[in-house]
């Protein structure tokens, strides 16, 4: 059977156009209804009722031609399709043709383009249909009846291969020139990069190896590119002319005579000098006379109490060390069993002079024990476990 899509269809429609982007729910009926109602608003006069005289779309086809059921079983015949039984084959691909009754509803067809639709003229646009004009398909050859071996860039003067192509070339056509084509090639992504800055202004030294465009006239005509060129070249200093920048600003070079900048002793003066009033300036501010003023310290805002009793509770030693200052966090280490304190904490305090008042209070008597207190940084419970470990280990 010959596998041609065209052959379900009257040749002699003269008022055909190809529709696309039609959704898979819609039938023939739907999308004639739709038709009809929108070139109804757009021609004027009497139309008649019959302004779509056919709709069809497109099924699948098997290798053979015939139609394809949606449980995946062969159609009877083609007429089967023909007859309505939509229900049965697969949805439609989404594109076919409709002819139309007369030539001036084909016009206003084409001039339409797009056919829209939703549920309501408010609503979100649920389809949009494309209307295009019919176009025939290109006579072939005999021994080719589906065009399948015909270059297609022959037709658009476009082919690259010459008689080497495995194509055939038929009608009107021609091949592309592998050197122009590299030229437009080169010249495409010049453009793409932007014009030539340099260029611009007349001075552009890389000529025709320049990635950028050349393709326009410069602001100010100068000399050539090669004049140019020899020019900068020329003013430029040698690398014996420049300074070295390590030798200029510390007063050393680690290359040493094989360095390829120059050393000049008037240089080094210079850097030695200003390397002693630098230090100078900085051991002044260390003394805090006639420098900038000293850092100052860091100073802890923490401290480390020893020798609590296990009888003691978070409260007590809050209540303790209130008078101190403000204490933003106490951390209490007690024992998972029994939850009494296991004999040290860590009190975090708002400033440093709450530390100092703090360790003032070093071995005073509280519950009966003497305490033991230290200033130092905030520590973790693990931390906590491990220095309490560690400070047994020396007592004993």
């Amino acid at each position: 059977m010959k596998n041609n899509i065209d052959a379900r269809y009257d040749q002699n429609d003269k008022y055909k156009i190809h529709i696309s982007r039609v959704p898979t729910k819609f039938t023939e009926e739907i999308v004639e209804r739709i038709l009809t109602d929108k070139l109804k608003e757009n021609i004027a006069g009497n139309c008649g009722d019959k302004i779509v005289s056919k709709v069809e779309l497109i099924y699948p086809r098997d290798e053979s031609g015939e139609g394809l059921r949606k449980d995946g079983n062969e159609a009877k015949d083609f007429s089967e399709i023909e007859k309505g039984h939509r229900n049965e084959v697969e949805d439609h691909r989404g594109f076919g043709f409709v002819s139309f009754s007369s030539q001036q509803a084909l016009d206003i067809a084409i001039k339409l383009q797009i056919v829209k639709g939703g549920r309501k003229v408010t609503s979100k646009k649920l389809y949009t249909m494309h209307l295009r004009p019919y176009q025939e398909k290109s006579p072939v050859q005999a021994d080719d009846e589906d065009g399948r071996d015909v270059c297609y860039l022959w037709s658009l003067h476009r082919c690259t291969y010459g008689d080497d192509c495995k194509f055939k070339h038929v009608g009107p056509g021609g091949c592309l020139s592998n050197e122009k084509d590299e030229l437009n090639e080169t010249e495409r992504q010049r453009k793409k990069k932007g014009k030539c800055f340099a260029f611009k202004k007349g001075k552009c030294s890389k000529g025709d190896e320049c990635p950028f465009s050349h393709d326009f006239e410069p602001d100010v005509k100068g000399e050539s590119s090669e004049e140019i060129a020899t020019e900068d070249r020329a003013k430029t200093k040698s690398n014996d002319q420049k300074d070295c920048i390590n030798w200029k600003t510390k007063g050393k070079c680690r290359k040493g005579d094989k360095c390829v900048y120059r050393h000049d002793p008037e240089l080094l003066k210079k850097a030695l000098t200003k390397k002693a009033k630098n230090k100078r300036k900085r051991d002044e501010g260390m003394e805090g006379e006639n420098g900038k003023q000293a850092k100052k310290e860091k100073q802890p805002l923490t401290i480390r109490i020893f020798g609590l009793s296990y009888a003691c509770t978070e409260d007590d030693v809050r209540q303790f060390f209130e008078e101190c200052g403000i204490i933003n966090k106490i951390l209490f280490p007690k024992f998972e069993d029994s939850g009494r304190s296991k004999g040290y904490c860590g009190i975090w305090f708002a400033s440093p002079k709450a530390v100092a008042k703090a360790l003032e209070l070093d071995g005073t008597e509280f519950q009966g024990r003497w305490l033991r207190i230290q200033s130092g940084k905030s520590m973790e419970l693990k931390e906590w476990e491990g220095l309490h470990h560690q400070n047994r280990q020396t007592q004993e």
